[in-house]
């Protein structure tokens, strides 16, 4: 195995075969079970742990790789750079899908509280003088309880990247530079923008059905409980998918529209906290948007070469 470092893209030795890529948002919607129906399945979703430590170290770990990456551009050839400016975007993605599914998932531990800090923290860090984006961001990752906890003395490294026999498919496991053949083809076959937006509209009108079943009369507190569990497992779903509706279409140049039907679907989430993670998100993916500008700069230049 060659053990020296790249000193530019062309350096960089691709892994085959492919190996199964799931973000992180897709894999939370993936946590859902409906075998036992619909309102126990979104009941037992939304009292769900979530691994915010693994999450948040998979997080880190892509922006590093979007790091390494724009380090080894710096050193490399254009023409290389348009060839794979595709696992830019990809990491990209994956790494704002990460963050956002570390605002998403409701935290349950003082590791929790901690790995949201963190995240929050590097956000901040990057986006520097970015002072909307920032915000947008406190704002998403802010959650009741959240400032009554004083800092926790965990540290958070870089997810690494498991052996191919570990991987899963439908389950994120971290990703780098190495595997830009498996990044690029997760890249292309992403699901469509617009069948997350529909999913996610079913699911609000779930949620509505539960809300309202709430409010029957001599109901016991079990099913009660069970009820406004349901009603809040679709809601959380429904976040998560509008979310990922938002970096796929900036990251495929899907349809302008997207952004609207979003916008108009976001407002049913009911949950103020919600609606601040999908404009988070749609603030991620105007990144994205700005990162495929780039893309197309640099390949009308090697055109015209």
């Amino acid at each position: 195995m060659n053990t020296l470092l790249p000193l530019s893209l062309a350096d960089i030795e691709l892994d085959v075969p492919l190996r199964p890529v799931t973000d992180d948002l897709a894999g939370f919607s993936n946590e859902l079970s409906l075998k036992a129906g619909l309102e126990q399945g979104y009941a037992a979703f939304a009292a769900k742990t979530f691994s915010l430590g693994d999450i948040s170290s998979r997080a880190i770990g892509y922006a590093d790789e979007v790091t390494r990456f724009v380090g080894l551009a710096g050193t490399s050839e254009r023409q290389q750079v348009a060839y794979i400016f595709d696992v830019l975007v990809a990491l990209s993605l994956l790494d704002a899908a990460a963050t956002v599914t570390v605002a998403l998932a409701p935290p349950r531990s003082q590791c929790d509280f901690a790995a949201r800090r963190r995240v929050l923290d590097d956000v901040v860090a990057a986006v520097g003088g970015d002072h909307t984006f920032a915000a947008l961001a406190r704002k998403a990752f802010a959650y009741p309880g959240m400032a009554d906890t004083g800092p926790a003395h965990l540290s958070f490294d870089a997810a690494t990247v498991p052996g191919l026999d570990e991987v899963r498919e439908g389950q994120p496991a971290m990703v780098g530079l190495e595997q830009g053949l498996s990044l690029m083809s997760f890249l292309r076959n992403l699901a469509p923008a617009g069948t997350l937006i529909e999913r996610a509209s079913l699911q609000l009108d779930d949620a509505d059905r539960f809300a309202v079943a709430s409010e029957a009369d001599e109901l016991d507190r079990e099913h009660l409980d069970r009820l406004q569990g349901a009603c809040h497992g679709a809601r959380l779903l429904a976040a998560a998918d509008l979310a990922r509706g938002y970096l796929i279409a900036a990251a495929t140049k899907d349809d302008q529209t997207v952004r609207d039907r979003i916008n108009a679907i976001a407002i049913r989430l009911q949950d103020e906290r919600l609606r601040d993670v999908v404009l988070f998100a749609q603030a991620a993916a105007e990144r994205l948007k700005e990162l495929r500008l780039m893309q197309h700069r640099i390949a009308d230049r090697e055109r015209q070469r």
